[in-house]
């Protein structure tokens, strides 16, 4: 009696990183590509809403990125921004409220007061994500969309 044999492909262990590497990869800063990637959203829509046809997704991105920025604040890692940052919150739920008071988005023109409050805080956040870490980025990030979540907020994940 011959006995068969099965085919097993040889094992191949999953790639493990190294302690080290993992951490060496979330303690260091943003690349200037990766830097890029992460502001090119936030000028787009800050320059659409500077022209007046801003969009609801627009208006969501620099939402999102000024909570991020207070979640930065809040964590310690870059402080002394707190005021310019709520300034930049508080103008664009205003220009939230203008724009959706048909009960549809309707891009709006924007105050002086708010324009500037929102280009300080954009300013502030790209100064922000140049002093961060990837780990520090993403628990502002957790942060940010943990309290969206908690005061009844709507997360809107996009991908790339």
């Amino acid at each position: 009696m011959t006995r068969q044999a099965f085919y097993t492909p040889p094992r191949r262990p999953a790639l493990a990183r190294a302690p080290l590497d993992i951490a060496m990869a979330n303690a260091t800063k943003f690349t200037s590509k990766e830097l890029q990637g992460i502001m090119e959203p936030v000028i787009q829509a800050h320059k659409h809403l500077r022209e007046g046809v801003a969009t609801e997704m627009d208006w969501c991105v620099l939402a999102s990125s000024i909570n991020i920025a207070l979640q930065i604040e809040s964590q310690g890692v870059v402080r002394g921004l707190a005021e310019h940052l709520h300034s930049a919150e508080k103008a664009l739920q205003t220009i939230a409220q203008r724009a959706s008071i048909t009960g549809t988005w309707i891009p709006t023109a924007l105050y002086y007061q708010e324009l500037d409050a929102v280009s300080t805080g954009v300013e502030l956040y790209q100064y922000q994500c140049e002093q961060l870490s990837a780990a520090e980025f993403k628990r502002a990030i957790n942060a940010a969309v943990g309290e969206i979540r908690s005061t009844g907020g709507r997360v809107i994940t996009t991908l790339n």
